[in-house]
């Protein structure tokens, strides 16, 4: 309705009126209006009004930070000159190849069908450009209608020996053709490409050199950037660290990609019934045969966004919906024993959530000071409160509730808890909030424990559920939940380390953000998750030792994620464990001193590298915003 249209065209006036400031830091006013038309060419009005909160929040949040100076396409810009490699560069990589120790042969297989000449050429032509030598491209043409296609991969294969081509009888879709491309490969490594796209020069050098580092990898994924019709590269994606609950969420891994022929033959290759998203479901089942998978932080891959293209746009091919769905369901049933997939809020996005098995007691551990908030204007006793909500918005119902309070709980208190059977204990030394829950988790019966402010309400029904379903997987050992403040914007959806400290990414967005792929809105892991609302395993809490009591107030929670994921789990942010938390957004975040310096000294080498937010990112605020203050690697770090 033309209302409608009006109330978000609206919503992009006051948006532009927030963001005066963001003019100056974007180079000026013709640099932002090319910023907001690059976004509505891409994302159209949504995108605008999403990437707008990632605007309003550009401006300092920490003393003594200043907020990116360049808009997302200078940053990117500034990026590609001064952080990939120079002609020289390439150069240095084509003579080092004779020093590498071994020289995998990687198999490059591409089915075609219909392609633009143009875009054709210019993807064999980034294959051929490669400093590293050893690879094959394996083509097969699946019926082309365009008579010109024949003479043109004929062509190629005369021109260069390592290219190989074959033409289907009859047009099979894209699985059947990439499988025909595949019978071509002798490889020790496949990778896939779409036959109007790109790679990066140093693609598979970069490939190559890291599987002489570590020769047992079975994967190898990079970041990808989009290429628009007029040759600009644009909203690149730098991706997180191999995550397996993220790539649940949506295709991440996507390209640039190797993977390590044997299992791409074990798992016989691509499925027809899952056509649209067949690269989805062939990297899931890959995955589930290894966790020997590396991510190569660096754009190797240039996805040409055409008209029609799920580059140019999810929405364009629903298709692809239906059988990423189909490919997740399966997944489910395989890794699992079921569950069921459904769609995101957002296109492209998806969650993964399989039953309860048995129905486990839940150990829900509360420490509290028996203290009132303000909420929605009203003065509240926020133990009882708590405490109402777990049991009144739940749909599982195995839990107990432990409260650790200071013995000092006022009587009025004490009966509002009557009715829901809680078990208490009393602590009595000096504060410390970390001895408090490992106080509650001794004498806790469950076999999963649940740590919890008091000053926490319940959104979503399903939310124990929900933790519990990811707590119970293989491989994970924490769980946190996503939380919100009084206001509707975002507390909570992880912990990132940032080249620095650890933060809650995308703190104060709006609360309906998807966020940067959809981080906000999908179950991905982090380095770390709140303690406010924490799940994990009794038997991984004992194991890591539980809560480190030195850390009295802060960094008690990060302390014990990163405890976790040194004995080999993962930490996992469930989106759909939706709950308030009312810590007030202008409550000052201090660290004590002796707490930071001890954190540091333990967990260090996070400081330099946070697997799961990309040092190309701004690290304040931590909202996935690119930075701008490159600086120009070493020629040893550019190789």
């Amino acid at each position: 309705p033309i209302r409608t249209i009006g109330a978000r065209l609206g919503s992009v006036k006051r948006m532009l009126g927030r963001l005066r400031g963001s003019v100056a830091r974007s180079g000026g006013a013709m640099a932002f209006a090319r910023e907001i038309v690059r976004l509505l060419r891409a994302e159209g009005l949504g995108g605008v009004l999403r990437r707008g909160a990632s605007w309003r929040h550009s401006a300092p949040v920490v003393p003594g930070v200043t907020a990116p100076e360049a808009s997302e396409e200078q940053a990117y810009a500034r990026y590609i000159e001064v952080m990939e490699p120079t002609p020289t560069d390439l150069l240095e990589m084509a003579r080092s190849v004779a020093t590498l120790k071994s020289h995998p042969v990687f198999s490059i297989v591409v089915p075609v069908y219909d392609v633009d000449e143009k875009w054709l050429r210019a993807f064999v032509g980034s294959v051929r450009a490669q400093v590293y030598p050893h690879w094959e491209l394996c083509l097969a043409d699946d019926c082309s209608t365009k008579q010109w296609i024949r003479p043109a991969l004929e062509e190629f294969a005369a021109s260069d020996e390592r290219i190989k081509v074959t033409f289907r009888k009859e047009n099979g879709r894209i699985s059947a053709a990439t499988n025909t491309a595949l019978e071509l490969a002798t490889g020790e490594f496949i990778c896939l490409m779409d036959n109007d796209d790109e790679i990066a020069p140093n693609a598979l050098y970069e490939f190559a050199r890291l599987l002489n580092e570590k020769p047992s990898l079975d994967m190898i994924y990079s970041d990808e950037d989009k290429l628009s019709l007029d040759g600009e590269r644009y909203e690149p994606f730098f991706k997180p660290d191999w995550s397996p609950e993220a790539l649940e969420g949506c295709m991440y891994t996507a390209h640039f990609a190797c993977y390590r022929t044997k299992l791409v033959r074990k798992i016989k290759g691509f499925r027809s019934e899952c056509d649209g998203a067949q690269d989805y479901d062939f990297v899931l089942r890959f995955t589930e045969l290894t966790d020997r998978i590396a991510h190569i932080p660096k754009v190797l891959y240039h996805w040409r966004a055409i008209p029609g293209s799920t580059a140019k746009s999810m929405e364009a091919k629903d298709y692809v919906l239906d059988s990423a769905l189909r490919a997740l369901t399966e997944r489910a049933e395989r890794m699992y024993g079921g569950g069921t997939a459904t769609l995101g809020k957002y296109h492209g996005s998806f969650e993964v959530r399989c039953a309860v098995k048995g129905k486990p007691l839940v150990s829900v551990v509360i420490p509290s000071a028996g203290r009132d908030a303000t909420i929605r204007g009203k003065t509240v006793d926020l133990l009882p409160n708590v405490v109402r909500s777990i049991h009144e918005k739940n749909t599982y119902k195995k839990f107990e509730i432990i409260i650790v309070d200071n013995g000092d709980l006022r009587a009025e208190t004490k009966k509002a808890l009557e009715p829901y059977d809680c078990r208490f204990v009393t602590f009595t030394g000096e504060f410390n909030v970390a001895e408090k829950m490992n106080m509650g988790a001794a004498i806790a019966k469950g076999k999963h424990l649940l740590f919890m402010n008091d000053d926490i309400e319940v959104l979503a029904e399903d939310w124990m559920e929900c933790m519990l379903q990811l707590s119970q997987r293989k491989g994970v050992g924490a769980v946190g939940g996503k939380l919100f403040f009084e206001n509707g914007t975002l507390q909570h959806v992880g912990v990132g380390f940032c080249r620095g400290l650890p933060d809650h990414i995308n703190r104060e967005l709006p609360g309906e953000s998807p966020g940067h792929f959809f981080s906000n809105v999908a179950n991905r892991n982090y380095t770390a998750v709140t303690g406010a609302v924490l799940m994990m395993k009794r038997a991984v809490f004992e194991d890591v030792g539980g809560f480190d009591e030195r850390f009295r107030i802060n960094y008690n929670d990060v302390d014990l994620c990163a405890k976790v994921r040194e004995a080999g789990l993962r930490v996992v942010f469930a989106a759909g464990a939706e709950l308030h938390h009312f810590e007030s957004i202008s409550r000052a975040r201090t660290v004590a001193a002796d707490e930071i310096a001890l954190f540091l000294e333990k967990w260090g080498k996070y400081a330099e590298y946070d697997p799961y937010y990309s040092s190309n990112f701004a690290s304040q605020p931590p909202v996935f915003q690119l930075r701008h203050d490159w600086v120009k690697p070493s020629e040893t770090e550019r190789r």
